[in-house]
């Protein structure tokens, strides 16, 4: 009874902490998110005009969803197709460029130190900020804004065309080599977690299979990959919110721009709400493929 009742103390002790912890994020959703979504909610359902009294509403029903989703006919393929094709190629490519580059800086080897800072520095920078001011300097200025690249691999497009590949394919690989520092800055993050993951891995395991004359490409995938799918799976749902929400990316831009350079603040509510549903379904949609492919390891 006094077992009990000691356990409780502590739980009821653990829950206190916890919630100091998240107390900071509660703060913040109530303050400072909670009131610009009810008015989001509120401007996608409104016509908004300019009179001599002021700011006028008018109430208009789905119509700000009905003219971006059916009667626009630019807008899916100028702004969503694009952006769905970016996370469909970028996604991925973040999340394997991390776990190996986690691989190799687990390593022992002279200056991990400083490869581990080197890779994390992105994190600790102001990542938006100096990001766009790296764009600003790149290399390839001769392209949109949204498609300038710091480092623009031109060659690379000429060498597979020229290998007799289809245009499809050339294309994948182009934006793959054209982004490889954007994937490299973005994946500071991941790189930590896979790290973290791969340091909790015991050595005894490796030991055991290499006695039982088991291949480092056995070992990856019957030891490592097991062991750090839990990881995979934050990195994976990690990486998806950190490319929605990313200021390059394209749908986000659109938003921004149907209010602040059109004034049409209905719309951009409207799509704001939009492309925060489709985001969050999407991301329930991979969490749930990915999840069951998550390997738990009893250590008891």
């Amino acid at each position: 009874m006094a077992g009990k009742k000691k356990l409780n103390k502590m739980r009821k002790r653990e829950a206190k902490i916890g919630y100091a912890f998240i107390s900071v994020w509660l703060v913040g959703l109530i303050f400072l998110f909670l009131r610009p979504l009810a008015m989001a909610f509120y401007y996608a359902f409104q016509e908004m005009s300019i009179t001599a009294e002021g700011m006028t509403y008018k109430f208009i029903g789905l119509e700000n969803f009905i003219y971006k989703f059916r009667d626009d006919i630019y807008f899916f393929d100028s702004t969503v197709w694009p952006g769905l094709s970016k996370f469909v190629i970028e996604v991925p490519i973040c999340v394997i460029f991390s776990l190996f580059i986690a691989i190799v800086l687990n390593q022992k080897f002279k200056g991990r130190t400083f490869a581990r800072a080197l890779f994390f520095l992105p994190v600790i920078i102001t990542s938006g900020i100096a990001i766009q001011v790296l764009r600003s300097y790149g290399l390839d200025t001769s392209m949109e804004t949204e498609n300038t690249y710091l480092f623009a691999s031109n060659g690379v497009a000429d060498i597979l065309s020229n290998a007799g590949l289809p245009m499809g394919i050339v294309d994948v690989f182009t934006q793959i080599s054209n982004r490889i520092f954007d994937i490299v800055w973005m994946s500071g993050i991941q790189i930590i977690l896979y790290l973290s993951g791969l340091q909790g891995i015991p050595a005894a395991e490796y030991e055991a299979a290499q006695i039982e004359g088991a291949t480092a490409w056995e070992c990856f995938w019957k030891i490592t990959w097991v062991r750090i799918s839990p990881i995979t799976l934050v990195v994976v749902v990690y990486s998806l919110i950190d490319s929605f929400t990313n200021v390059s990316n394209v749908m986000i831009k659109f938003i921004y721009e149907e209010y602040s350079l059109r004034g049409n603040l209905g719309g951009s509510s409207a799509l704001g709400l939009s492309y925060c549903l489709v985001a969050f379904l999407i991301i329930i949609v991979v969490y749930a493929v990915t999840a069951k492919h998550v390997f738990y390891v009893n250590e008891a």
